[in-house]
């Protein structure tokens, strides 16, 4: 047998697949082990969230609620003593909460682990009655009852740590977020929805109705466009203001709560600026 030497092609190390293709293929690969690791990143913080006492709770993010803000407003006293008076109307809560008042112009609020609610400065200004804040309130305490801080914490905790693995590996990190971005939107919908209903029922058993209940959606730019009119209302984390004022109603009237009553004013130096 006689050895022939041979030169080696010039194309040796060139793929004879598109780069077209085989970057369609790198991106859905990526695309697969982001929603597989989602997958068991919900799975295992659904496990922590269902066997985790609020006690214990509690104890491990005691200090992000002792740390919300006052920012010396003073209507924090009165927002506190109203989330203690809703609180007390939840049979059954383990939580001690702590209300924070954060320098914001967007109204927000926010739950935290460990018993925190933050609320900003402007939705303080947009409220009108003590009826609009305290559904407000019943929400967040709504997310507490059915453990969805807990579940958002950690979920983007989780996350966070798989995103900075594949960033440390060379892979981009934008296209894996967007992806987890869309898979958890239809999570947090639901418990939008639900914690509505939670706080709803929390106003009617302080109240006796709901009336005002939907009265800080009502003085949001958006409180009466429609889904058609509004397409970002598909892809929002939270439900737009014209489904929520419509759930509220469908809402009240299944559960016989009633929707006229008595407002209950704010205290007299609340003085936020008229609403326009």
């Amino acid at each position: 047998m006689r050895f022939e030497g041979r030169i080696p092609r010039d194309d040796v190390n060139v793929s004879r697949n598109s780069m077209l293709g085989e970057a369609a293929t790198l991106v859905a690969g990526i695309a697969i082990v982001v929603l597989a690791l989602a997958v068991l990143v919900y799975g295992a913080v659904e496990l922590v969230v269902r066997f985790l006492p609020a006690d214990v709770e509690a104890r491990w993010f005691r200090g992000i609620a002792a740390e919300a803000p006052g920012t010396g407003d003073p209507r924090l006293a009165p927002t506190q003593a109203l989330l203690d008076r809703l609180a007390a109307r939840w049979d059954g809560n383990p939580y001690v909460f702590r209300v924070g008042v954060m320098p914001a112009e967007a109204p927000n609020a926010l739950a935290l682990p460990g018993g925190g609610i933050l609320v900003t400065t402007g939705l303080l200004d947009r409220v009108r009655s003590e009826n609009e804040l305290a559904f407000v309130l019943g929400h967040e305490l709504g997310h507490f009852r059915h453990r969805d801080h807990l579940r958002g914490f950690g979920r983007r905790a989780a996350l966070g740590l798989i995103f900075a693995a594949l960033a440390a590996g060379g892979a981009s990190v934008s296209f894996p977020a967007t992806v987890s971005a869309f898979t958890e939107r239809s999570f947090d919908r639901d418990q939008e929805r639900e914690a509505d209903t939670f706080g709803l029922g929390l106003v009617a058993a302080e109240y006796g109705h709901v009336a005002g209940a939907e009265g800080f959606f009502q003085g949001l730019p958006d409180a009466h466009a429609s889904v058609a009119a509004n397409v970002s209302s598909w892809v929002a984390t939270h439900p737009v203001s014209a489904e929520r004022i419509e759930a509220i109603s469908v809402e009240a009237s299944a559960r016989g709560w009633p929707t006229v009553g008595a407002l209950t004013p704010l205290p007299p130096d609340w003085a936020p600026p008229p609403r326009e």
